[in-house]
């Protein structure tokens, strides 16, 4: 039975050989995947430092495609009021700490029925 540290691959006969943690996880850390995470996570430590504290809870980053980040906001009139004051300052700070935001897409969160 393999350590827990290796994970079976197939050899090129087909039969299974431990492949070292290690090399799995650099594989990993030098993807295209592991450098979006990681450029999301800057996205909401910096939405945490700039949202006022009580737009934290209803606004939701839901995408980051070529430059264009897109925020979820649970009502149209904190939407209109966070687009008027903190918008530009918010896609400037994004694009400073390395996140490839240009560009801010805004829209109203769609409504859930509590019931469901």
């Amino acid at each position: 039975m393999p350590r827990p540290s290796e994970r079976p691959a197939p050899s090129a006969e087909g039969e299974l050989v431990p492949v070292p943690l290690s090399a799995e996880l650099a594989a990993f850390r030098a993807s295209a995947d592991y450098a979006a995470m990681r450029r999301f996570a800057r996205v909401h430590a910096i939405l945490a430092a700039a949202l006022p504290a009580a737009a934290r809870g209803k606004v939701r980053a839901v995408a980051l495609r070529r430059g264009c980040l897109t925020l979820e906001v649970s009502d149209g009139v904190l939407l209109a009021e966070l687009r008027s004051t903190i918008a530009r300052a918010l896609r400037d700070a994004l694009a400073a700490a390395g996140t490839g935001v240009s560009q801010l897409q805004w829209r109203v969160a769609p409504r859930r029925d509590p019931a469901h």
